[in-house]
């Protein structure tokens, strides 16, 4: 469901996000989409006492090569449109692609973090907070992925803990709780948007006067993050897509591009939120096709035979 809801999301985000109702539903969709998903992620981390340092680096040197080749791809199709080829490829990591790379440097972060830290949970979410507030100082931006790595990292750890039996507790699954804070939240969420939107991905320079605002945010997302997490039921038709997530993730951003240019800005399409929807489940079952070619899997991971005996 995370996935399908990225995707809308970025129609949202390319087509009309001054309608009201879109205006709106970017809101709710932003204020969980990323964090879950990157909660998600810690989630399927292994702990570093289980793994070790070369299937780690064979793992992350698997998951780069994906990066640089579909950062070349999407630099290339930008030439196509401004005839320019140097500047997009500078542009590292393109677009979505910024969370592959903080991918890769949150699990080199966890793998070496000291034990002594590892094991106070507490105080390595509490260190992970302080990182993703002051991370807004920094004015760093798109650069390398920097300032979103070290925005989210608090969720990959949440869901790792979670993972790892420090993190299920009674408070975790208190969805009374969770629904209260978030029905108080959201509408100065709402109110402040599309400001909490920029400083939610994870991107934005936000200054020292901007804390108490980054604070509420996060506080937010994550009360949001956690009823979605607990409430959200086994629908079993989209095992498959939650399954290939990250194959999703990777091609929808040229499905998208070409549904925007070579149909609704070419036929002026209606750009409301029904549309918009209709546009997303397009691009999903264009995707699920996509997934049964094995060419399109061999692109997205050109050495997944590296290490294999």
């Amino acid at each position: 469901m995370l996935i399908i809801l990225v995707i809308l999301g970025h129609f949202i985000n390319a087509l009309d996000n001054t309608n009201f109702v879109n205006h709106g539903v970017m809101g709710c969709i932003y204020i969980f989409h990323m964090p879950l998903f990157i909660l998600l992620s810690g989630y399927f981390t292994k702990h570093p006492s289980q793994n070790t340092a070369s299937n780690l680096w064979r793992g992350v040197g698997n998951l780069f090569i994906t990066l640089v080749i579909f950062h070349v791809l999407a630099s290339y199709r930008i030439y196509l449109i401004v005839n320019e080829f140097i500047a997009p490829l500078k542009m590292f990591p393109f677009g979505v692609l910024w969370y592959l790379l903080s991918l890769i440097c949150w699990r080199i972060m966890l793998f070496y973090t000291p034990k002594s830290l590892l094991n106070n949970p507490a105080l390595y979410l509490i260190i992970a907070l302080v990182i993703s507030v002051l991370s807004g100082l920094t004015d760093l931006g798109l650069f390398m992925s920097i300032q979103r790595t070290l925005n989210f990292y608090v969720f990959f750890l949440l869901g790792f803990y979670y993972r790892q039996g420090y993190a299920n507790t009674s408070l975790w699954h208190n969805n009374k709780l969770h629904g209260i804070v978030a029905v108080v939240l959201l509408p100065l969420i709402f109110w402040l948007y599309p400001r909490c939107g920029n400083i939610m991905n994870g991107a934005d320079y936000y200054g020292i006067q901007g804390i108490p605002e980054k604070l509420m945010i996060l506080a937010c997302s994550v009360e949001v993050s956690l009823l979605v997490f607990n409430l959200m039921p086994d629908i079993k038709w989209l095992r498959p897509i939650g399954k290939d997530s990250l194959f999703y993730f990777v091609y929808h951003m040229f499905i998208a591009v070409i549904v925007n240019n070579l149909f609704v800005e070419a036929y002026n399409w209606p750009r409301t939120l029904p549309f918009i929807i209709m546009y997303t489940a397009f691009t999903v079952v264009v995707l699920w096709l996509m997934s049964k070619v094995k060419a399109f899997w061999w692109l997205m991971h050109p050495t997944f035979r590296i290490g294999k005996k």
